[in-house]
């Protein structure tokens, strides 16, 4: 089992996350346009050591009381700390990020936010994807710790998508399991293992004579991720609890 893994999950999956003896983070928390809280599910950090889950539902006013009903939220429930996913950059976003930062900080409260707010908090974790479709992760991670040490942890998300060659930008096309392996079993196609972005790939002709390549994880390919990124001291590894189910036995 990966040492310092959080599994995040949602409904009916806490429960069996939480029977994994992991810690959680259950993201149960939005912010209105508004900027103030209101709860999209129950919270399963109601347990000790799991972690409280904010999420950006369309904020565009920031409400400065929002900060101390948080790190409230997060003692209620014996929190072991506060994750707010908000990737945008807006102005009402930067200042709660940053009203957050010295908050939590002051109250030794751990927060965890996207890399997107680097530039805004000073004492925070950067959550960084690891669903990388070019470069090496080892490289990209390695950076990051470098130019953040001690602040760097990671989103353990797999990958599965369809590139046009030549790619016209990194997003390609998303692909489902089955149809994924449908694809390469129709093509004939052998899958390889790239140590670069630690996933497997394969390739393959289309019916109009286009290149295309499918770059996609497995189990084995997110565990060499886990091991990459304890190596260089990412820490934590959010992961989804249905990816990683066969990781954790």
């Amino acid at each position: 089992m990966p040492q310092g893994m959080i599994l995040v999950c949602a409904g009916a999956d806490s429960k069996r996350a939480q029977a994994s003896g992991l810690p959680v983070l259950h993201l149960g928390l939005g912010l209105r346009p508004d900027g103030s809280l209101y709860r999209l599910t129950l919270s399963a950090t109601q347990n000790p050591g799991c972690y409280l889950g904010v999420c950006d539902r369309g904020m565009t006013r920031f409400c400065p009381a929002v900060c101390d009903q948080l790190l409230t939220e997060a003692e209620r429930v014996g929190a072991a700390g506060l994750v707010v996913d908000c990737e945008r950059s807006t102005p009402p976003i930067q200042a709660l990020m940053q009203a957050l930062d010295e908050a939590c900080s002051h109250k030794g409260v751990p927060l965890f936010v996207p890399l997107s707010q680097a530039k805004v908090v000073s004492h925070a974790s950067l959550i960084v994807d690891t669903a990388l479709s070019g470069g090496s992760l080892w490289e990209r991670f390695g950076a990051l710790v470098e130019q953040y040490p001690g602040r760097i942890a990671a989103d353990l998300r797999p990958i599965s998508r369809d590139f046009l060659l030549p790619a016209p930008d990194s997003d390609g096309i998303p692909l489902e399991k089955e149809a994924r392996e449908a694809l390469r079993r129709r093509a004939g196609s052998q899958a390889f293992f790239s140590r670069e972005l630690c996933a497997r790939y394969f390739t393959y002709m289309d019916e109009a004579g286009n290149g295309h390549f499918v770059l996609f994880d497995d189990d084995d390919t997110l565990r060499e991720k886990c091991g990459c990124l304890e190596s260089l001291g990412v820490a934590p590894i959010f992961a989804r609890y249905p990816d990683v189910c066969a990781l954790l036995g």
